[in-house]
């Protein structure tokens, strides 16, 4: 299991998932991802759904984790 990932999204670089416990914390590398900054996922599939749900949907349904 690897402590960092970098998330990419339809040829968009996202974000790098940094290991916190057993969980992992977003940092936004796009400014089109900024408003996933500092959210705790528990795996990176979740953060990759959710920036891709940010990517076409926009900021309003886009942050839920583990979801």
């Amino acid at each position: 299991m690897f402590d960092n990932y970098i998330v990419e999204v339809d040829e968009h670089a996202a974000g790098i998932l940094i290991r916190a416990g057993h969980a992992f914390t977003f940092h936004a590398v796009e400014s089109t991802f900024r408003a996933l900054e500092g959210v705790i996922f528990p795996d990176a599939f979740a953060a990759e759904r959710a920036a891709l749900r940010l990517l076409r949907h926009g900021r309003r349904r886009s942050i839920r984790t583990g979801a």
